[in-house]
């Protein structure tokens, strides 16, 4: 059996030390005509209880959402990328016998939906306009970029930790009730294949903003993502949201007050040809 000297041991440790401590920066950068193809899967449920009603079980309601999209990249600059985003296809389910209506609607809406998105380097939404130049409401197109602003402002090494504070979409993020942020702690875990490849996994809180009104909001959110750091996008994440919430109506109603539970569960891949 060869034996290999200890202190050869510990200079492949070093180097290799060296190498993953090395920062590095992550940030969108795609080429100019790349066309990135991705499939959006998500899954929502949502239950509803009375507090202290003893009787009455929760009611629980599931929506399904797979959304196949085309991101085609029109021009690269310094601090921002702009993109055409196309839906080919979009496929909505839900548990709820009287959304059948409103998730047709919702299926011919999303189907052909084209933006224009300027992004950030981290990620940001800086601006989104549909076919005709019109701006587009801001849940719309963080929906429709499905790019989280997730990146940090400044060069990272492996084991390296930042954090980002997101606002969450107005009337909830997902099928949720309430207005609230996202404060979320991000950790690059590891660089694969020289480098090209970042794995990042998040973990935060969702708290309710000070300006909200009649729905106590809090929550948790977790995910990993993973970046191509050659092609300069995300290649492929997944979230889970929890939260709770709290509606109560006005006195004059009568309503009692209702607490919501949702769990989401987002998965988003990208890939070179559908």
């Amino acid at each position: 059996m060869r034996v290999v000297p200890l202190f050869a041991l510990f200079a492949v440790a070093t180097v290799a030390s060296a190498q993953d401590t090395s920062p590095v920066t992550l940030r969108l950068h795609p080429r100019v005509g790349d066309t990135l193809h991705t499939l959006l899967e998500q899954q929502t449920e949502v239950s509803a209880t009375v507090p202290g009603n003893t009787v009455a079980a929760s009611r629980v309601v599931t929506t399904t959402v797979a959304i196949h999209a085309r991101t085609i990249v029109r021009s690269v600059h310094q601090a921002s990328t702009t993109v055409w985003t196309i839906v080919d296809s979009a496929m909505l389910t839900s548990t709820d016998a009287h959304a059948a209506i409103m998730i047709a609607e919702a299926q011919r809406s999303l189907r052909g939906q084209q933006l224009v998105l300027v992004l950030g380097g981290d990620g940001t939404v800086e601006s989104a306009r549909d076919a005709q130049g019109v701006q587009v409401p801001r849940d719309v197109a963080d929906a429709m970029a499905a790019m989280p602003a997730v990146f940090p402002r400044k060069p990272v090494a492996v084991g390296e930790q930042w954090m980002r504070e997101m606002p969450l979409p107005s009337g909830g993020p997902m099928g949720a009730r309430g207005t609230g942020r996202v404060r979320a702690t991000f950790h690059l875990d590891s660089l694969r294949k020289g480098g090209a490849i970042a794995y990042v996994s998040m973990r935060g809180d969702i708290l309710a903003d000070s300006a909200s009104q009649g729905a106590g909001l809090s929550g948790s959110i977790t995910g990993t993502l993973q970046l191509d750091r050659v092609r300069g996008w995300m290649t492929e994440s997944w979230f889970l949201v929890l939260l709770k919430s709290m509606v109560t109506p006005p006195v004059t109603t009568g309503l009692a007050p209702m607490r919501f539970m949702t769990r989401v569960t987002q998965r988003l891949r990208t890939m070179d040809k559908r």
